[in-house]
């Protein structure tokens, strides 16, 4: 009996052996079931990779791979993730012998002829893939979150099989070039060079890359440690930046270290500033990338503007640790990673900023922002579930990066500030270099504060929706009512820690006292009285910073939801936006102005507040002489529907440099397109004029790319649209975005309704083209923008006849909610 069943086992064994590789089911892009298989079959991956960089980018890019790993079972084919087509890849080469392949779905498939159980290799020519090798004119950079690498070479894409590479890049000779390690480059004929980076420690796919090309290279030794920036920026502006923005990523990579106790985990940290980054930044290893005017900042950047630098910069650095050192073990957690560099950000950066407000910041940067999202039908919890990284970019959003740090700082209240501190550093040093999930963070945190979080987390973040409170003031009696209890969270009420957990609470609250949260780590929809609507609108002089924000939040949510009417409100929005002395609070205040300007009154009422108005503002500007405090005001005007007798003070700023506020060309093409909106500066002329009077080629082709979308011409503006069909018209997303914003503006609402549907259809090729924050920004543009009840029908028709997937049927959602609301205030 025995001898029979080795037979059957060597039978069964001998017909997995023999299946054709062409039989193997697979599903475009990477499913959870192929990542899975492949975690359990592989490990020790190494890459060697070759790239033939050309001076053009019109030339395919030759490449090899030298790809080493070890398998436990030698019977099962391997598979390569390559989003391409089948004929970029030849001469396989799998452990020194000729070899087959075949591709399938995206995927080269390798038989088991020559496998064997432990170590193998696997070398091969091809051909780089081109959608994620974002080539320019004079350079290029990679950006491969999160499931790109697979578009640039073959490769096991998905975050669980950490690798490590070895990168070598064949270039033109005045090329510079930056990536995980340093290099060493060496001459070669023909003007070229050849830059060979060190082996990296092991890492994700998506976090590999590098950037090429003809930057200028600035080098600086801070507290120690040697940092690199590429750049294409004039010189002036970054003689103006250079020291702030160097000392910004010492000061991050030392407040971490100490915080985690924990040094760098990677060899070293250079970044380079690329114009028209798709993001703010990413955290690739080594090499940080950033959109050059997130770092370089002009004379008019405010306390906020300075602020958002050091976090934007203090956000990436710590991906260093949370995300590139432990790295979620699949993408469902990808806020994982992104909760800890924004919440470990915002610690980072206190100590350098004293007299910045942090908890005003941190309210303005999270809960004022998730809100916008957690307030639709489009809503989602923070954990969502992926069968398949093809549609992981629509993970991203505010859910992710503004609502989980806020669950995060409730755990800090839960568990207590050092609690926190010291189960991160368990964290990371159980799980360097490998992967974690979220499950694995509340074990260690629980077991380390002896606070059982499990289930209080899983409410919170696995999960949709905001709580819901009715909050009712009766002599000094503050009534608290809400069925989602169970997601309780703590809140500060005249000093006093208040546990939310249960179905009605009772405060004591005496006369005059804030009758919100005071901390600003609230999180949820507070239904007001209509008592408590005129308390806080009638003390609201009385309160501090953060107490205003935390009641301007509010009332705005009971605005949106039909418990606050419009009559009044908008004079008591304009009264404090002008009366407010902090920045922040101007400007969170000009957004709501803003949206009630354009949505919520009549052509008629808009005009008379900028007649009312205009002067008044030139006056403002005129008086002040904080550079950030004039560009605010100038914005406000800029906001406005103008009159013809506004228009010579708005002219000067197109025709000369010498202006106060003193515009840069980013904000000199936004007025520029503006009064293109009114109807005004449509000839040829006028956009000349304006396109000398800027200093750089990157605004020059950024204003012939945009202007289209405010042309008089409607056979000009239906020509820029049915350009955007073709994904190369799409390849700079900011741009984009830009122009669809102008093209769906009120102003230019009724010749752009047509757009809608066109729009709505080209949605899943948008997806599959663009990067992780596209389909979400590009509906924000277009579908976001609209006012009109036909909008609505055309949206909802689109959902009902079109099976898309649930998560990209909720950035419809969430941009559909904005119209809907209007709607709802119109009728």
């Amino acid at each position: 009996m025995k001898k029979l069943y080795i037979i059957i086992l060597g039978l069964l064994s001998m017909l997995n052996a023999c299946q054709s590789p062409e039989d193997i089911p697979l599903k475009t892009g990477v499913s959870q079931q192929l990542a899975q298989q492949r975690f359990n079959n592989i490990n020790n991956v190494e890459y060697d990779l070759h790239l033939v960089l050309p001076a053009s980018s019109k030339k395919r890019i030759q490449s090899t791979l030298h790809l080493r790993f070890d398998i436990k079972d030698k019977n099962t084919p391997i598979v390569l993730d390559f989003r391409t087509d089948s004929t970029r890849i030849s001469n396989l080469i799998v452990n020194n012998q000729p070899s087959e392949h075949y591709y399938k779905q995206e995927h080269i498939i390798i038989p088991t002829d020559h496998l064997k159980k432990g170590e193998n290799s696997i070398s091969f020519h091809f051909i780089a893939g081109d959608q994620s090798l974002n080539r320019k004119e004079k350079y290029m950079y990679t950006l491969l979150v999160p499931d790109r690498a697979r578009t640039l070479f073959p490769c096991f894409d998905q975050p669980d099989i950490k690798a490590k590479y070895i990168l070598s890049l064949d270039m033109p000779d005045q090329w510079d070039a930056i990536a995980g390690e340093y290099g060493t480059s060496k001459q070669t004929e023909d003007r070229r060079k050849v830059i060979t980076f060190g082996q990296t420690k092991p890492i994700s796919t998506y976090l590999f890359s590098f950037v090429a090309g003809e930057f200028k290279r600035i080098e600086k030794k801070v507290n120690g440690r040697k940092y690199a920036m590429l750049h294409l920026e004039e010189e002036d502006k970054i003689n103006a930046n250079q020291d702030q923005i160097f000392d910004l990523h010492a000061q991050s990579v030392q407040w971490l270290e100490d915080y985690t106790s924990i040094p760098l985990p990677f060899n070293k940290l250079d970044f380079a500033l690329i114009p028209p980054f798709q993001y703010g930044g990413m955290e690739h290893v080594g090499a940080i990338q950033y959109r050059a005017s997130s770092l370089i900042l002009d004379e008019n950047a405010g306390p906020s503007e300075k602020l958002r630098r050091a976090q934007l910069i203090a956000h990436e650095v710590a991906h260093m640790w949370f995300g590139d050192l432990v790295t979620m073990k699949w993408f469902d957690d990808v806020w994982l990673k992104e909760v800890f560099a924004n919440f470990i950000a915002a610690k980072a950066i206190t100590p350098s900023y004293p007299e910045i407000n942090h908890d005003l910041q941190f309210f303005l940067s999270h809960q004022y922002r998730a809100y916008e999202v957690d307030r639709t039908a489009g809503n989602h919890p923070v954990q969502q579930q992926l069968e398949n990284l093809n549609l992981a970019g629509t993970l991203y959003g505010a859910i992710i990066y503004c609502k989980a740090p806020v669950v995060m700082a409730q755990i800090e209240l839960l568990v207590g500030e050092d609690n926190l501190k010291k189960s991160l550093q368990i964290y990371l040093k159980k799980y360097a270099y490998g992967n974690a999930t979220f499950d694995d963070l509340i074990e260690v945190i629980s077991t380390t504060s002896n606070v059982d979080l499990k289930d209080w987390a899983n409410l919170w973040v696995k999960n949709e929706g905001m709580p819901h409170y009715k909050l009712e003031k009766r002599d000094n009696q503050l009534s608290i009512i809400t069925k989602d209890y169970k997601k309780s969270q703590k809140i500060l009420l005249d000093g006093k820690d208040v546990l939310l957990d249960k179905e009605n609470i009772t405060v004591e609250l005496p006369q005059g006292s804030f009758p919100l949260d005071q901390s600003g780590k609230n999180y949820g929809y507070f239904e007001l009285s209509i008592g408590l609507i005129n308390e806080i609108k009638s003390n609201i002089k009385k309160y501090s910073e953060t107490e205003k924000a935390i009641a301007y939040s509010t009332l705005w949510e009971n605005f949106l939801n039909d418990n606050l009417y419009l009559d009044g409100y908008i004079n008591f929005i304009w009264e404090r936006m002008i009366l407010e002395e902090n920045l922040l609070l101007k400007k969170q205040l000009s957004g709501q102005f803003n949206e009630l300007y354009w949505y919520y009154i009549t052509a008629q009422e808009r005009i008379n507040i900028s007649e009312a108005y205009f002067h008044f503002l030139q006056n403002q500007i005129e008086k002040t002489e904080n550079k950030a405090l004039q560009a605010f005001y100038f914005n406000v005007i800029k906001l406005f529907e103008h009159q013809p007798n506004q228009l010579p003070y708005l002219n000067t700023f197109l025709t000369t440099k010498n202006t106060t506020p003193r515009l840069n060309d980013r904000e000199r093409i936004s007025l520029f397109m503006k009064l293109r909106l009114e109807k005004h500066h449509q000839s040829e002329a006028s956009l000349n004029k304006v396109n000398k009077l800027l200093s750089s080629t990157y605004y020059k082709d950024y204003l012939a790319y945009i202007a289209p979308a405010t042309s008089n011409d409607e056979i000009e503006k239906d020509a820029f649209f049915e350009g955007l069909k073709e994904a190369k018209n799409r390849a700079n997303e900011p741009w984009v975005e830009a122009a669809l914003s102008l093209l769906n503006h009120p102003l230019n609402a009724e010749t752009s309704l047509k757009y809608i549907r066109p729009t709505l259809g080209l949605l899943p090729e948008v997806q599959k083209t663009g990067d992780i924050f596209f389909p979400y920004n590009y509906l924000k543009s277009s579908i976001a923008k609209r006012k009109e009840q036909q909008a609505i029908d055309w949206v909802n028709s689109y959902l009902e006849k079109n099976n898309i997937d649930v998560k990209l049927k909720n950035k419809v959602l969430q941009n559909l909610d904005p119209v809907l609301r209007r709607q709802t205030t119109a009728e």
